[in-house]
């Protein structure tokens, strides 16, 4: 049997985030968000849709007032420019969840071997269950909230339950976390922190010691990036993707020190006029290619050079002294052309 949707005169659209993540626990919220869509001049004045949809829906203004909560915790609805007549500001549809770009980069489809992870729900007595029989489980969500600096919701609370229980992130796992999303990301509201613990069990961080480095990591990215802002004068601008890769190379996958990095922008300045990052990046790349890591290192490397150049302009003036062809020639002027050349290839 074939069907089709009869749409007859007019189209209700829903944002695309609803479907399958967003459903929610209780289904009047759904019913709730469907008259929103249908009618969205409501949006405009928050006291009147909660009146208007609780005598559409037949339902409590309570029952309204919190599903719209969780639309806006879900990043369904969020906040207008403006505020409505009762002071508070207007919710208005968001078509994608801005907070879920945050928290994990998308892949193209065809990069994807298995489906991202999603939060389940679970009735009401799986919930207290969850709650009553997890040791530790409680006083870890109550230190969140303490960490949060606010009360939870029960359905926060679910949230982290079902977070725990769907993918054994254990409560030192839930604590870090939510510790890594407010000083580090600067979020609070855990349905940001759910979404950011699923990218990062997504990305292989599912352990609270993995957390752990993961958070050293960003933590040493932070300050690299704030000392080279100042370094390159960069000002405040948000940085490119490059940008960010290379910053995250030098601190972490090349564990350079930043006299290090100083010294490369140094090298880079004196040899193109230009504080370019993909110079210094050829430079830190090749220095940690051959286990140069300290600047003990490097000035060890750099004294070989020297003397290297001096042995070979000492044989080049022996051999026109005994009328040989000279081999020698300015190594400074050669790998500086060299490395301009692979500079320029890149560029």
């Amino acid at each position: 049997m074939k069907l089709n949707l009869m749409y007859g005169t007019g189209v209700i659209v829903l944002p695309g985030s609803v479907y399958p993540d967003r459903l929610p626990p209780d289904a009047s919220y759904l019913h709730v968000l469907i008259a929103v869509c249908a009618n969205p001049a409501l949006l405009s004045d928050t006291q009147m849709l909660y009146e208007t949809v609780a005598a559409e829906c037949r339902l409590p203004a309570a029952v309204v007032r919190n599903a719209v909560a969780y639309w806006m915790e879900c990043g369904v609805l969020c906040e207008a420019e403006g505020t409505a007549a009762d002071g508070v500001k207007a919710p208005s549809v968001s078509a994608a969840d801005t907070d879920a770009a945050d928290a994990s980069t998308a892949q193209p489809d065809a990069e994807k071997k298995t489906p991202r992870p999603s939060l389940p729900t679970y009735p009401a007595e799986e919930y207290a269950r969850i709650l009553t029989e997890t040791d530790g489980l409680r006083d870890a969500i109550d230190e969140c909230a303490r960490i949060a600096g606010k009360m939870f919701s029960e359905h926060e609370i679910h949230q982290l339950a079902a977070l725990h229980e769907a993918y054994g992130l254990d409560c030192e796992y839930l604590m870090l976390l939510f510790m890594y999303c407010k000083n580090i990301l600067g979020k609070t509201a855990v349905s940001y922190v759910v979404r950011t613990g699923l990218g990062l069990y997504d990305d292989g961080v599912r352990s609270a010691e993995a957390l752990e480095a993961h958070i050293a990591a960003k933590e040493r990215s932070r300050e690299t990036e704030y000392q080279i802002r100042r370094l390159l004068g960069l000002g405040e601008r948000a940085l490119t993707a490059k940008e960010k890769e290379y910053i995250d190379a030098w601190s972490n996958t090349y564990a350079m020190p930043m006299d290090v990095i100083t010294h490369a922008y140094e090298i880079t300045v004196k040899n193109i006029d230009k504080p370019r990052m993909s110079y210094i990046n050829k430079i830190l790349s090749g220095w940690h290619e051959n286990g140069i890591r300290t600047m003990e290192a490097v000035a060890a490397a750099e004294a070989e050079f020297e003397m290297k150049k001096t042995a070979g302009a000492k044989g080049g003036q022996e051999n026109a002294a005994a009328g040989q062809p000279s081999a020698s020639y300015d190594l400074d002027t050669f790998l500086a052309l060299a490395m301009n050349r692979s500079f320029e290839d890149t560029e």
